[in-house]
């Protein structure tokens, strides 16, 4: 099965083309294996620098504008010119694509706009599911990709698939390669209970994750645990505009903080690690930024700036503090339910000291990690591809017409069967 997984959660635009098969394993039950056919992806994070985080409204925009080239650029790349293919006439195309012209054009015209011309959309391509972020996310850009989805399902035919964003970070850490060299490599195997942490710019969750069924490729999930307030990226992004840093903030902390480790630059102050004694596993990141905030401001001079010892030392004692949180949230999740497997989602998990932290956790308990690729612990397509196709029963709504966006969508199922 061929599927096209798109995403428009946030500030990414991203589209990827993927093939799952099912095979046999010894308990009598199915593994997924899968090829990677392409994975795009178009950031705007240098448009939103100016704003010091994501600008909602050019954020959809972009998203709208770049969908299509993005598509023809993936299809050009990936379709054999020398198979069989299945053209749309020009009545046909035209009358399906403008079935769709009262409810899109009013809302996205810039979407829209970006249909006229694309000629390319009537050469059907050999896609069999086409998977779409629905939450959670800002809901104008969400809206894009499950519009986009609906006019491509329709034309082409294809039955579309909603994924949820977290999901698809739990699944894409099981791959075990992202690049598209179109070998087969079976998921990695996980033994339940599994435990994922999800660290991202919207989000920090610790998920019990079970196997619905036990021939069955589909997963249950229960939140244990999740922030507060700030999620942990965004923590990072904040922190990083009182350290006058660029947007995205997390890998500039961490280059002042891997500066401070190598010059041994003291902390300027101790920060809290916050909720390290709530008695649940529940996170809180606005009290940590809120002192950092407090700190900046007394070392502030005269003229609006801060020593670069202050900043390196900072960076580093935030690092430090957001590290020892999470490691602690962890270890008391495993300990709760004596997890077999550990998955590390997010975009925060690129983070180096955080990987190398949970790596050696995962040593001690003698359980394996699963981290992804800095491909995958972006926004990417590829995971919601991934995660649309696992699921094979999703075939309820083969038009698209139900889906909705949903910013705070839940994970999963939040009750083990």
């Amino acid at each position: 099965m061929i599927t096209l997984g798109i995403e428009t959660s946030c500030d990414e635009t991203a589209l990827a083309l993927i093939e799952t098969r099912e095979v046999a394993n010894k308990s009598g039950g199915f593994d997924v294996e899968c090829r990677v056919i392409d994975s795009l992806v178009h950031s705007q994070a240098d448009l939103h620098s100016a704003y010091g985080g994501v600008y909602p409204s050019l954020a959809k925009r972009e998203h709208s504008k770049n969908l299509i080239p993005l598509l023809h650029k993936l299809l050009e790349a990936t379709q054999d010119p020398n198979s069989p293919q299945i053209i749309l006439d020009d009545a046909k195309f035209t009358e399906i694509f403008n079935s769709f012209r009262t409810s899109f054009e009013a809302q996205n015209a810039d979407l829209w706009q970006s249909f006229t011309g694309a000629d390319f959309l009537r050469k059907i391509p050999r896609i069999d599911r086409i998977a779409v972020t629905e939450g959670p996310g800002l809901e104008p850009t969400l809206w894009v990709g499950i519009s986009f989805a609906r006019i491509l399902g329709a034309l082409w035919n294809v039955p579309i698939v909603p994924v949820n964003h977290m999901e698809g970070h739990i699944v894409g850490s099981l791959l075990s390669s992202d690049e598209p060299t179109g070998t087969w490599q079976r998921l990695k195997s996980i033994d339940f209970p599994a435990l994922a942490l999800l660290i991202s710019g919207g989000h920090t969750e610790l998920v019990d994750i079970q196997r619905k069924h036990e021939t069955d490729t589909r997963y249950s999930y229960t939140i244990l645990g999740q922030t507060l307030d700030d999620a942990v990226g965004e923590a990072f992004d904040k922190v990083a505009r009182l350290l006058k840093l660029p947007y995205p903030g997390g890998p500039h902390i961490s280059r002042l903080s891997e500066e401070a480790a190598a010059m041994l630059t003291p902390s300027p102050l101790r920060l809290p690690r916050p909720m390290m004694k709530s008695g649940d596993l529940n996170f809180s990141f606005s009290g940590l930024k809120t002192a950092v905030l407090y700190a900046t401001r007394a070392a502030t001079q005269a003229d609006g700036s801060m020593t670069d010892e202050f900043r390196r030392g900072l960076a580093h004692e935030f690092e430090l503090a957001v590290a020892e949180t999470l490691e602690y949230k962890l270890r008391s999740a495993i300990d709760q339910i004596g997890a077999r497997t550990l998955i590390i989602g997010g975009g925060v998990s690129a983070n180096l000291m955080l990987r190398e932290r949970f790596t050696k956790i995962a040593l001690e308990y003698n359980i394996p990690i699963y981290l992804p690729s800095r491909h995958i612990s972006g926004d990417n397509a590829l995971m919601i591809a991934l995660a649309g196709a696992i699921d094979t029963t999703k075939h309820d709504d083969v038009s698209g017409m139900l889906l909705k966006a949903d910013g705070t969508k839940k994970l999963g199922v939040q009750n083990i069967e």
